[in-house]
Order: structure tokens, then C-alpha cells, then sequence
């Protein structure tokens, strides 16, 4: 069986969303959610192309996966992109739908995962980034101590940036990109993980590199970058590495 993973799927999501956007005729819109979205429901789908366990048990109905989840209450909430665990009750099956999983609300969260983006400006965005990641895990195991918790980064390695949010034909150069982006993956090659003990560190982070100027021009075409300064196949951020990560703490952890 032939399976495409998330981070070559987010490229070809970029590449058609002119057809659907918000708002119109701009490809990417950073007020928008629905890459982070798009991006969770492709991790979702390599989770299960690759865990037997969690196909067995999302089968049975007895692990589901949400989006756009709110955990806990006040300013010690937190709204996650995705959450994965046992339903509150019972879910139909056999699955009809697109996703090998049923989507509901679990009683309890095993997995919870933040996608995030940098597309532009990474020298301000990138300390945000890792605040947001270190924070999303500190609140996530506040209110769920065994929770697994993982990060999903996004970011451009282009040149120049077509941002909405800036006046029209004002794109962004980004100068010395190569070097920044690396540093990027550095900063998130170094946040403290868990090492697979339940712990409040991050269990994993996964970066995906691209090359999309958001430029509306056909000849402007969006590209997964696979040599370097992307991750490299073994690397704990390389995406389909980070897959594995987390396929064998949730099977470790929840599954066995």
C-alpha cells in the first residue's frame, strides 16, 4: 500500500489553495487556521499507516481524534489543534468517512499535538514559535499528566514572501534565509524533550521546509525542501522521523 505523508501533503495543500482560501486570491493568509488543520489530519493519517495498534483500536471505536479542542478553563487553557484518546462514549463502526478514525471528543487525551507556522519574518516569529511550543506542554500536562504532547513546524525557506497582511506588491525579502532557517531548526532540535518518560517536557517536534512565496504568478511553484539545511532522514525534527517518535510512545504508552 502506497502512502504519501503529511509533509509532502501540506505542499500540494499550499499549491492548490488558491481555489479555496481565505480570504480570496490569496494563497496563504496567516490569520487562517485551516494549514494547521490540514497539516494535524495528515498526521493523523501517518499515525495510522504506520501503527497497527492504533489501527486496531481506532477500528473498534475506541480511540478517536478531535480538532480545535479547548483544554482546561481561564488562563490555564489552552485551544489544541488535535487531540487523540478513548471516546466519551460510543462512536459508530465501521468507519465511513475519509480518516481511518472517528472524530469525537475523547474523555481523556493521550495525544495533543500544536501546528504552527513560520512563512515570514522567522527572526521575530521563531522565539514566539518556541514560546508557544513550551507552553502548549506545560498546560497540556497540567491537565493531563500522561498526555503525549508534539509540535508540528512549518516553515519557509523562500526568498521572498507575498504577506496579505502587508500593502499590496510590498513582498518580503528574506535575506540570509538558509542560515536562519537552520538556526530555527536548531532552537527546536533543543527544547527539552521527554525522552519518553511522562514528564512536562515536549515528547516530540516535527519541521517541514518549504519554498512558497506566495506569489500568484504561474511560474511561482511551492517545493518540500529534502537536502539541507532541511532535516535529514534520523534527525529527531525530520518529519517522518518525528512520526515514529511518537507512533512508538503512543503505542508504548497506551496501545500495548
Amino acid at each position: 500500500m502506497t502512502h504519501t505523508y503529511g509533509d509532502e501533503r501540506i505542499v500540494d495543500y499550499l499549491r492548490q489553495e488558491r481555489e479555496w482560501s481565505y480570504p480570496k486570491d490569496v494563497p496563504y493568509h496567516p490569520r487562517s487556521d485551516a494549514h494547521g488543520g490540514a497539516q494535524c489530519r495528515y498526521f493523523v493519517d501517518d499515525l495510522l499507516y504506520e501503527s497497527e495498534l492504533l489501527r486496531e483500536a481506532a477500528e473498534a471505536g475506541d480511540i478517536v481524534y478531535q480538532e480545535d479542542y479547548e483544554v482546561g478553563e481561564g488562563g490555564l487553557s489552552w485551544n489544541t489543534d488535535l487531540v487523540m484518546g478513548p471516546p466519551e462514549g460510543e462512536v459508530q463502526t465501521p468507519l465511513d468517512g475519509e480518516r481511518g478514525m472517528a472524530q469525537a471528543d475523547p474523555e481523556e487525551i493521550w495525544l495533543a499535538v500544536d501546528a504552527k507556522s513560520i512563512m515570514t519574518e522567522h527572526q521575530k516569529a521563531r522565539r514566539n514559535r518556541v514560546r508557544d511550543i513550551n507552553s502548549f506542554a506545560d498546560i497540556m500536562h497540567l491537565h493531563h499528566e500522561r498526555a503525549i504532547t508534539a509540535g508540528i513546524l512549518l516553515i519557509n525557506i523562500a526568498e521572498k514572501f507575498d504577506s496579505p497582511l502587508r500593502d499590496p506588491d510590498d513582498i518580503t525579502e528574506h535575506r540570509n534565509v538558509e542560515r536562519v532557517v537552520d538556526e530555527i531548526l536548531d532552537m527546536f532540535r533543543a527544547i527539552d524533550r521527554s525522552d519518553g518518560e511522562v514528564s512536562n517536557n515536549l515528547d516530540g517536534a516535527g519541521c517541514v521546509v518549504v519554498e512558497h512565496t506566495n506569489l500568484l504568478g504561474d511560474d511561482q511553484q511551492t517545493n518540500l525542501l529534502t537536502e539541507e539545511p532541511a532535516p535529514q532522514p534520523g534527525d529527531e525534527v525530520h518529519y517522518q522521523t518525528f512520526v515514529g517518535i511518537i507512533r512508538d510512545l503512543l503505542e508504548a504508552r497506551f496501545l500495548a
